[in-house]
């Protein structure tokens, strides 16, 4: 696209606005997008990074049950077609999850920090009982007590669960990547998580998020099928503290809106792989920690935006 015809800044609510990063970003091709840092974070490019997560996380349930190891994962939500599919495998195969001691990644909150039940149907800590703890045979359960979620009494303690669990920090944290760059629900230019440098950031634990807009306006196109007003402002999340803490971290990017020629995924994809390890792209954190990414073919096409749009 000619950018000498018609150029622009960002909008201001935008957290990235250095145009050179931007563009640098979005030029990325998909020969060059496969990459292992020094810090052992690899990028992986495949047809189907669902399909690519769910064996993932079978072989970490498979070893902690041949190994009869403790193992401590933060898990997203809602992720119902990996979860079920994980549990099928594990129950075809007689695979206990007995080790498995699961926190969840987040969860709604109101405007007066009260945390979602998990009795209210959106739960993000109800999806996950349903989806991932009760398609598991009974024989092949973690103990309940193993499934962590928020609640108003342990927001403030959530991070240090989990090092307490994890003798340090979670072994695995599985995520993807929001609209506003976000993992969990650490969104930049927040209340909860703002900082002067990165390195305060990375500090930060647990606690109440005043979500940034954009993330507002993509939990609307599910929670609130569009919705704006029933969709809830705030949550409660992880922090850069837990990202940092886990010892292994494994991470999906694929189409999950528009699906055609272009997507929002395609551009906020490469500003965390490619571009500055920074606390205006969360995510970013990731790739200062061992990790995998799958990314998916469709990502890592071409960012071409058209020249025409009709209506």
């Amino acid at each position: 696209m000619n950018r000498n015809l018609f150029d622009f800044d960002p909008p201001k609510w935008l957290p990235v606005q250095d145009k050179a990063v931007l563009e640098a970003c979005r030029n990325i091709r998909r020969e060059e997008m496969e990459i292992t840092n020094e810090n052992g974070y690899r990028i992986r490019v495949v047809p189907h990074p669902s399909s690519a997560v769910a064996v993932e996380l079978y072989n970490w349930i498979l070893r902690s049950d041949l190994e009869d190891k403790k193992t401590v994962i933060v898990f997203p939500n809602s992720w119902k077609s990996i979860y079920s599919t994980v549990a099928q495998m594990c129950n075809k195969n007689r695979v206990s999850a007995r080790n498995i001691h699961a926190f969840c990644m987040d969860e709604w909150a109101d405007e007066d920090g009260n945390v979602a039940p998990i009795t209210y149907g959106p739960s993000l800590g109800g999806h996950f009982l349903r989806e991932f703890y009760l398609q598991f045979d009974e024989a092949l359960r973690p103990k309940l007590s193993q499934i962590h979620y928020y609640t108003n009494e342990n927001i403030g303690c959530y991070s240090d669960l989990i090092d307490e669990t994890g003798d340090g920090g979670a072994d695995l944290i599985i995520s993807a990547t929001g609209w506003v760059g976000h993992t969990a629900f650490i969104d930049p230019n927040t209340k909860k998580f703002k900082a002067e440098t990165l390195e305060e950031f990375l500090t930060l634990g647990a606690g109440f998020v005043d979500n940034h807009r954009l993330t507002i306006i993509q939990n609307s196109t599910g929670y609130g099928s569009g919705d704006l007003y029933h969709t809830p402002c705030c949550s409660v999340s992880i922090g850069p503290r837990d990202v940092m803490h886990a010892r292994d971290h494994l991470e999906r990017h694929d189409l999950g809106y528009c699906g055609g020629y272009s997507s929002w995924e395609r551009m906020i994809s490469r500003l965390q792989l490619y571009g500055p390890v920074c606390k205006e792209v969360p995510a970013s954190i990731y790739r200062l920690s061992k990790g995998t990414i799958y990314v998916s073919e469709d990502m890592a096409a071409p960012i071409a935006p058209m020249d025409l749009i009709a209506f």
